[in-house]
């Protein structure tokens, strides 16, 4: 998947530009995602597991947020379909969904790195 089908550049570059240009906020969010999205992806499987369509639900909504805030906006979209699933009281997902959270997630993290590093690079 192409950096520009993972994530929303527009909100990168606002993120940049309340940094003054700097790419320190960008990186900062991104140790934060690094740390707290496996957390999200093991709340939404936890659900799962536990039959808890709201649980589920939350936990897609947490997911959802953290990766529209910095960006990443195929895990974004996948989290809202998730959502949208739990609210609806369903917990019909499929049985790779740990695979596919785990993969939009690595695949997202590695693209906004490689977002900051060229970011960087120009500035230099």
């Amino acid at each position: 998947m192409a950096p520009s089908d993972l994530l929303d550049l527009t909100t990168l570059q606002n993120l940049v530009e309340l940094d003054d240009g700097s790419h320190g906020l960008v990186q900062e969010m991104i140790g934060i995602f690094r740390e707290d999205t496996p957390h999200r992806i093991e709340d939404i499987l936890q659900a799962v597991t536990d039959r808890d369509a709201e649980a589920f639900s939350r936990a897609a909504h947490a997911l959802k947020g953290g990766s529209g805030a910095l960006g990443a906006r195929s895990l974004r979209a996948r989290a809202a379909e998730l959502e949208a699933l739990g609210r609806g009281g369903s917990l019909e997902v499929g049985p790779d969904l740990r695979a596919q959270l785990e993969a939009l997630f690595q695949a997202s993290l590695a693209a906004l790195e490689a977002y900051v590093r060229e970011g960087e690079s120009r500035q230099a």
